[in-house]
C-alpha cells in the first residue's frame, strides 16, 4: 500500500472538483482548484461527495482518486519544498 505525502482532504478537493481529468493540470492550477473546493465545500463535503462516488461508480472513482493524488503529491510537495528554500 501506498501513502499520500499530503493530507488526504486536499486530494478528496481534487477529486471532487469539476476540473476534468488530465495529465497536463500545473501546479498552481492543481492548488487553486484543492483551495477554492475546500473553501467552497469544507473538508466534510469533500469526503461525503468521495463516498458517494466510491459508492456509485467505483469503476471511475478508483482511477480519479489515483489521478488527484498524484497531482496533489506533486502540486503540493512542491509547493511546500518550494517555500522551505526561500
Amino acid at each position: 500500500m501506498t501513502t499520500c505525502p499530503v493530507d488526504p482532504v486536499l486530494s478528496m478537493a481534487l477529486f471532487v472538483s469539476d476540473t476534468p481529468k488530465t495529465r497536463d493540470l500545473d501546479d498552481a492550477t492543481v492548488r487553486a482548484t484543492v483551495d477554492s473546493t475546500l473553501a467552497r465545500l469544507g473538508a466534510d463535503e469533500c469526503y461525503a461527495r468521495a463516498a458517494e462516488v466510491f459508492g456509485d461508480r467505483p469503476d471511475v472513482a478508483l482511477d480519479r482518486i489515483q489521478w488527484a493524488r498524484d497531482l496533489c503529491a506533486r502540486a503540493l510537495t512542491r509547493s511546500l519544498s518550494g517555500a522551505a528554500d526561500r
